[in-house]
């Protein structure tokens, strides 16, 4: 194990004082980039996914995966941004930290505490949307960010249920329905034509679209157990909505 932290230690120096090569290779095009990235991102939302349940060799795997696409995403554009980054000062800095997060990650993973591997890991995925977000860039993954964060604000109902005799709680929780529901069905919209001829993708996204307006239903009749269960339901379809297409 220490060898192995050892040899990733000496591996990123090496790749970083490459960073610091004179430029060879033509600048790399906006969808290549956007390509490589996901390429990573895939196996990382794997290792998350892992994490989160109690796998850790598996999500050691997955980690490995994702830090290999990194490296060709770092040998390829942290000297040769894309034209849409050419003005980010901070683009190396950015690509340098998912690096180290990965390392970091795995080095946890190493020592078996998979608990800090996944407060390291925690902010990839911010720090890739804070990227396109300042160039003015937007993927498919952000439209999944945005409605998974409107599903963590409608999970809170799970742990704290509106007093139904309370008409402004109650309609607190459908204005959050509603939002959420805003976010699922523009993802919905804007997936590719090859995505919604997935069974996978039909099947999580209708699955969602049809549970989330029997929230009104749970809350007009009073049922907090029937609520919580459609939650519970809405929870399972976000994660794996994130964990494929995030």
């Amino acid at each position: 194990m220490v060898k192995s932290r050892i040899g990733r230690i000496g591996s990123r120096l090496i790749a970083w004082s490459l960073v610091l090569m004179p430029v060879v290779t033509s600048a790399g095009e906006l969808g290549d980039f956007h390509s490589e990235v996901a390429d990573a991102y895939a196996p990382y939302r794997s290792a998350m996914f892992y994490l989160r349940t109690g796998n850790p060799g598996v999500a050691t795997l997955e980690l490995d995966a994702a830090r290999q696409g990194w490296q060709a995403v770092v040998d390829r554009f942290a000297k040769n941004p894309p034209d849409a980054f050419a003005d980010d000062t901070a683009f190396v800095e950015t690509l340098a930290s998912v690096q180290s997060a990965f390392d970091d990650g795995l080095s946890a993973l190493d020592q078996g505490d998979a608990d800090v591997a996944a407060k390291a890991l925690g902010p990839v995925r911010t720090s890739l949307a804070a990227l396109r977000q300042r160039n003015g860039l937007r993927t498919f993954s952000d439209c999944v960010d945005d409605m998974n964060a409107a599903m963590d604000r409608l999970w809170a109902f799970r742990h704290e249920p509106p007093a139904f005799d309370q008409p402004t709680e109650v309609n607190a929780v459908k204005r959050e329905a509603a939002v959420t529901e805003f976010f699922y069905r523009r993802c919905h919209d804007q997936a590719s034509a090859d995505l919604k001829e997935s069974a996978e993708f039909k099947r999580l996204f209708e699955g969602s679209l049809q549970s989330l307006p029997l929230i009104f239903d749970a809350l007009d009749q009073g049922s907090e157990g029937h609520l919580i269960n459609i939650l519970r339901e809405l929870r399972s379809f976000d994660r794996m909505i994130w964990l494929n297409y995030g």
